[in-house]
């Protein structure tokens, strides 16, 4: 919808924000930027260029998101998304808000995590590039299915397979899997009013009704998700909208409903603590060159009960005997589980519980027709389990037409993985004529 001058005004009448969170003044600034699109920012991903390839770098100037490390605004930089750098998996493009939550769930390499909403994946793909390689594991929970796709190719380009995907209920997840998580994050489905600015969301998300809506939904997800965390373990809430009705009286009803929790403060955060109590963090637009968002953490302080973390049974296995060719590679370590038309190579860090309401995992093969082939997933593998049979290293011209999804010159026969500058984009299969293009649609881009 257009937007007209004056709509600032209007913006700051339908939803008065108290002077306790941000004043009126501030308020009136805040509406003035709204219709401006947010500085682009990126996540760095530093896992990639561990052992696999060679050191990348951004292919720009950029300058640090103050409360997260790794994160960097891009200025001036209008497609961050479209080089070869991001699709060698360097960065993920993120708005610099999203990644407070990130600072406050702190995620250590050996714990086990649960992303409550999980789509479309940019921090759960943070979380898994931590646990990924350090021995930890991460439960993605999406409940929509339309969003579950993009989400499970958001982990895939991470790289590592300690990870699965849900699409549960928050009330049948906390249930299933009571007290198993050392960190829990429930970036909460809200009025998204952050989001006006790129263009994602209407001016209907100020409404009263919306934000009532919004809020009792979260108290609810919230409430289920707490049932995940063990003892002593902690709990981050997060939203990209500035109603307080959303933020600080939610964390305030939880804290007087959960008599076992407790806020915990993040130390060097302190310029951008709330002002409302229980406090917790904001990020503005017209103050932190983002959309804006909250977020606070709790933990738990009770030593009640806790569920067992039971790995699933791993070993080596026949790697010939997941594609109908045997020439894909060697994948050790994993245990194998055919589903429908997929089959998954679980991580020995899986959980029993986990996997079997998860669904779907680290992809190693699909059936589209007769054949089972080897999947995407499995191509952008770097953990030492897994040794593909051949390796094509490209250019930057080769690397631009593969990820646009044209075909390339034979390169003899079977399978091979794409690589540009040693790190991996995807599948080429080989005849005698040419080489066929096996990168999915949904991974395919035009670059600059």
């Amino acid at each position: 919808m257009g937007r007209k001058s004056g709509a600032a005004t209007d913006w700051r009448v339908s939803l008065p924000v108290p002077e306790s969170v941000l004043s009126e003044s501030e308020w009136v600034e805040v509406c003035g930027v709204l219709g401006r699109r947010p500085e682009k920012s990126i996540r760095l991903r530093p896992q990639a260029a561990l052992g696999h390839g060679e050191a990348l770098s951004a292919p720009w100037v950029t300058e640090p998101v103050p409360w997260f490390a790794g994160g960097c605004f891009v200025p001036g930089v209008a497609q961050p998304a479209a080089c070869l750098e991001h699709a060698a998996g360097l960065f993920y493009v993120q708005d610099a808000g999203s990644m407070l939550a990130l600072r406050l769930l702190n995620v250590q390499p050996w714990e086990q995590v649960a992303d409550v909403c999980a789509a479309p994946g940019a921090k759960a793909s943070a979380i898994l590039e931590v646990v990924g390689p350090g021995g930890g594991f991460l439960l993605a929970n999406e409940p929509i299915h339309s969003r579950q796709a993009v989400l499970g190719l958001s982990l895939s380009r991470v790289g590592f397979p300690g990870y699965a995907v849900t699409g549960a209920d928050p009330e049948q997840l906390g249930q299933s899997l009571s007290g198993l998580f050392d960190a829990v994050l429930v970036d909460a489905p809200c009025s998204g009013q952050s989001l006006v600015a790129r263009d994602r969301q209407s001016l209907g998300a100020f409404s009263e009704s919306q934000v009532q809506h919004s809020a009792a939904r979260q108290r609810r997800i919230l409430g289920h998700a707490a049932q995940l965390v063990r003892p002593g373990g902690r709990l981050v809430y997060s939203t990209c909208t500035f109603a307080s009705a959303e933020n600080e009286d939610v964390a305030r009803w939880f804290l007087e409903t959960h008599g076992n929790w407790c806020e915990e403060p993040e130390p060097g955060l302190e310029s951008w603590r709330s002002g409302a109590a229980p406090g917790g963090y904001r990020l503005w637009p017209h103050r932190d060159r983002c959309a804006g968002g909250y977020a606070i953490r709790f933990r738990r302080t009770d030593g009640g009960g806790s569920g067992a973390w039971e790995p699933v049974v791993c070993g080596g296995f026949d790697a010939a005997g997941c594609w109908d060719d045997g020439g894909v590679g060697e994948l050790t370590g994993a245990l194998v589980e055919t589903r429908g038309r997929q089959r998954f190579g679980w991580s020995g860090r899986a959980c029993r519980a986990v996997v079997s309401v998860a669904l779907a995992g680290p992809e190693v093969a699909y059936q589209p027709a007769k054949h089972w082939l080897p999947s995407h997933s499995l191509a952008l593998r770097r953990d030492s389990g897994w040794r593909p049979a051949g390796v094509l290293g490209v250019d930057d011209a080769v690397a631009r037409r593969y990820l646009e999804g044209q075909a390339l010159a034979s390169c003899g026969e079977g399978w091979r993985v794409v690589e540009w500058r040693g790190h991996p984009l995807g599948w080429l299969h080989s005849h005698s004529a040419r080489a066929n293009n096996c990168l999915p649609a949904a991974a395919r881009q035009r670059l600059r």
